[in-house]
Formats: structure tokens, C-alpha cells, sequence
């Protein structure tokens, strides 16, 4: 069993984050711009050709982004200082790294074959972003929730084959996801910086 640092404590402690929301704001869009630039670039630049794979669209930058999210997101859950940032920085992370190096490293099989790892993926994100921010009442419910649905509902129409075998939609789909994190990242850092400080 690990050893956790004497200064962790099991509180949800805003303070921190309240001080970097300029940052916070600033990372969710690159992520909101990247994201919905990609998605759009997906359904109109099917031929592009990255990585030296062939009828991908852009999902091996969704892959890569997803990975780089996912060492980052590890990186915080290490540098942490509460327990309860280390597991919602970890869980997060691994996830994407997970996801991330799935579709980078299987970009020589069928487009195809990674459908039902990106269904999973929109259907687990989406469910625990809509589960998670309307249990624990976290800011901007509405806004987290409609683009969980959205995720949500992604995940399962892959799942349901409409369009799975279309690879710019799996493209499409991933990107927007990122756009969406961002978005909520976004939203989060608004948040912060309005609330009053030792709140």
C-alpha cells in the first residue's frame, strides 16, 4: 500500500483551484477550439492522411490528444495534494491514456475494429460526467449534463451500428468529446473565478 503525504486531506478544498482559473480557462479552450475543429475537419476532410494511416479521417489526432490528456491528468494525480484529487486525477487519467494509445497503436488494422472501444469509452464518460455532476451537486449542472448526454448517446448509436462503419464519425466522435471536456473545463474556470475567495 502506497504512502500518501502527511499534508493529504480528505476535504474538497476550492482555494487552490480558485487561484489558477485564468489557467484552467485558458487549457479547456485549446481543448474546445481543437476539439471542435477536428470534429468539423472529420466530416469534411475524409481523405486526410496522418500518421501514414489510410481512411482514419482525423482519429489518430483525437488518439493523440487523448493520450497527451491522459499524461497530463496522471502528472496532476501525482503532484495532488489531496486524496481526493489524486483519485479523480488518476481514474481520468488512465482512462485516456488507455484509450488514447488503443487507437494510436491499432491504426494499421480496419478503422472498424476500433468502434466498440470508442462506443465504451463515449458511453463511460458520458454516464459518469451526467451520474457524477448531478449526485454530488458540482457547478454548472446543466451545461456538464447536456454534454454528457451527448456522449452518452454517441457511444450508443456506434454501438448500434448507425454509422460504425464509418470511420469519421468515430473521428467525429472522439474529437467532439474532446471539445466538450473542454467546454466543461471552460465552464468550471468561470465558476471558479466568481466565487468569492475563502468560500
Amino acid at each position: 500500500m502506497p504512502i500518501l503525504p502527511e499534508n493529504w486531506r480528505q476535504d474538497r478544498n476550492y482555494e487552490t483551484l480558485r487561484k489558477s482559473w485564468l489557467r484552467q480557462f485558458i487549457q479547456g479552450a485549446v481543448l474546445f477550439i481543437a476539439g471542435g475543429v477536428f470534429a468539423l475537419a472529420s466530416l469534411f476532410n475524409t481523405d486526410v492522411h496522418i500518421l501514414y494511416a489510410i481512411g482514419f479521417s482525423l482519429l489518430p489526432l483525437g488518439g493523440l490528444m487523448l493520450l497527451f490528456l491522459g499524461i497530463q491528468e496522471c502528472i496532476a494525480a501525482w503532484l495532488a495534494k489531496t486524496l481526493h484529487e489524486f483519485y479523480q486525477n488518476l481514474q481520468v487519467g488512465l482512462l485516456d491514456t488507455v484509450v488514447g494509445l488503443l487507437i494510436i497503436l491499432n491504426l494499421s488494422q480496419e478503422p472498424q475494429r476500433l468502434g466498440l472501444m470508442i462506443a465504451s469509452f463515449l458511453i463511460v464518460r458520458g454516464a459518469v460526467r451526467v451520474i457524477l455532476v448531478n449526485t454530488l451537486n458540482l457547478p454548472q449542472r446543466t451545461v456538464t449534463s447536456i454534454t454528457g448526454t451527448v456522449s452518452l448517446a454517441l457511444g450508443l448509436m456506434i454501438l448500434f451500428g448507425w454509422f460504425s462503419d464509418h470511420p469519421l464519425f468515430l473521428s467525429f466522435c472522439i474529437n467532439l468529446e474532446i471539445a466538450f471536456r473542454g467546454w466543461a473545463m471552460m465552464m468550471f474556470a468561470w465558476w471558479l473565478k466568481a466565487r468569492p475567495a475563502g468560500a
